[in-house]
């Protein structure tokens, strides 16, 4: 049973973090948005960007006949893109995203908020359709008003659990943000539904740098922050080395995962630069939905 004290402790961290995500956010999309300036897709934008060659079942309304004449061949023009797919942003609340290693300055749990909160953002100012999964797993508009994003979207939950599938329309884009440390034939199964709704997406593994390259420098005590669970361990390089195989086990378990289902799988370890990887991770979904 939770004690009043927890509730108070919990609520107090939500308070806290909330105010914090939404600055962060705010200052990461100006870095994006720069980033982002020197790059044109194509797509349904108002602003000519290139010529291409017609191809059977596109509109005739865009054929440029004087270009195409001169050049003898149908052209049509093409223009800035314009994303066209709802979007869903899912981040993992379980309670072993909300490790951090010493020295490193926020945890798991916060980096996934602050993507999903700035690509909320990012996709809105392109006038798209973004939900964002509360803490209920319930799909909640936040293009239409980011005000929807409040501390419900920041419980934590004991384990992680994916939404249900009938939340997703056909057809859409889905980013996903975990750990991952979990048993990855949930995430398999749950890929394969999504293909055959015609869902494409992302996978986003965001781990600790301890998680990433696990090192027992002396006597340790380990604390599953799901089960509560400890160990002791005394400085032990086959446990080291068994680790680390098996965390690159995994990534590699994901990869194959998400290119099955024609998805992609990305890394972002918590010490390095969020607005780099979140530049090119928007370029990358942006070039995709040419």
């Amino acid at each position: 049973m939770i004690s009043l004290q927890s509730l108070f402790t919990s609520s107090e961290r939500i308070s806290n973090i909330l105010p914090s995500l939404l600055s962060h956010s705010s200052i990461l999309l100006k870095n994006i948005h720069a980033g982002l300036h020197s790059t044109r897709f194509a797509g349904k934008g108002e602003n000519f960007w290139q010529f291409k060659e017609y191809s059977s079942g596109e509109s005739v309304v865009n054929i440029d006949w004087r270009k195409s004449a001169s050049l003898k061949k149908i052209l049509i023009k093409e223009n800035e893109k314009e994303l066209s797919k709802t979007i869903y942003l899912y981040f993992d609340r379980s309670l072993s995203m909300n490790y951090k290693s010493k020295g490193v300055l926020y945890s798991k749990f916060f980096f996934s908020a602050l993507f999903t909160l700035t690509l909320c953002k990012l996709f809105s100012n392109n006038k798209e359709k973004v939900f964002i999964f509360n803490s209920d797993n319930k799909p909640i508009n936040c293009s239409a008003n980011i005000n929807n994003f409040d501390k419900s979207f920041l419980s934590n939950k004991n384990k992680h659990s994916f939404p249900i599938i009938n939340h997703f329309k056909d057809n859409s884009l889905c980013i996903i943000f975990s750990d991952f440390l979990f048993d990855s034939k949930e995430l398999e199964s749950l890929l394969i539904k999504f293909k055959k709704k015609g869902v494409l997406g992302y996978i986003i593994q965001v781990l600790d740098p301890l998680e990433l390259n696990f090192k027992l420098h002396s006597t340790a005590l380990l604390n599953d922050l799901e089960t509560n669970e400890t160990l002791l361990f005394n400085k032990d390089k086959d446990i080291e080395n068994q680790y680390n195989i098996k965390i690159k086990e995994l990534e590699q378990s994901l990869r194959n995962i998400a290119s099955n289902s024609n998805w992609k799988y990305h890394k972002f370890s918590t010490d390095k630069d969020i607005s780099k990887f979140l530049i090119n991770l928007s370029k990358d979904i942006l070039v995709d939905k040419q």
